[in-house]
């Protein structure tokens, strides 16, 4: 009697999903980015310049680990501990063009936009207490910026 075949164990289509699941996570996966950037692995150095950047933007609040909101610091971190777990980065590697955050003042707050060699990968608005909101708009308008390669 001939014994039936199990389904699906070790076939071309189930080697490909396990190849698939050891990718690393790029920044096309995650982010609207384009060309060369989208096709990297979200790397460490990238990861802690962004953390840097985010808190030298004054007077924001950027939500952690316990939820409330998104930080591109906090996914980039977690996003470089797995593909260094993978190998697919190095500790301290970094991609070329580094991190920026810039804010740009709007009535009532700011516009905080964070990037990656040179593209966009968040952005998102801060609203100023009502004192602040007249010292903003009395004195503070135009755009600032933190950098950290």
């Amino acid at each position: 009697m001939a014994q039936p075949q199990p389904r699906g164990g070790g076939g071309a289509d189930e080697q490909k999903d396990d190849a698939a699941r050891q990718e690393p996570i790029k920044y096309g996966d995650v982010y609207a980015v384009k060309g060369e950037l989208a096709g990297q692995p979200i790397a460490p150095r990238d990861a802690a310049a962004m953390r840097a950047a985010e808190e030298q933007v004054e007077g924001v609040q950027l939500p952690r680990e316990s939820g409330g909101g998104f930080s591109a610091a906090g996914f980039m971190e977690q996003a470089a501990q797995y593909n260094q777990a993978l190998g697919a980065v190095q500790p301290g590697q970094a991609t070329q063009g580094g991190v920026d955050v810039t804010q740009d003042a709007v009535p009532g707050g700011r516009i905080v936009t964070e990037f990656v060699a040179g593209q966009a990968v968040g952005q998102y608005a801060v609203a100023e207490a009502p004192a602040e909101q007249a010292k903003a708009v009395a004195g503070s308008e135009g755009t600032t910026a933190a950098r950290r390669n």
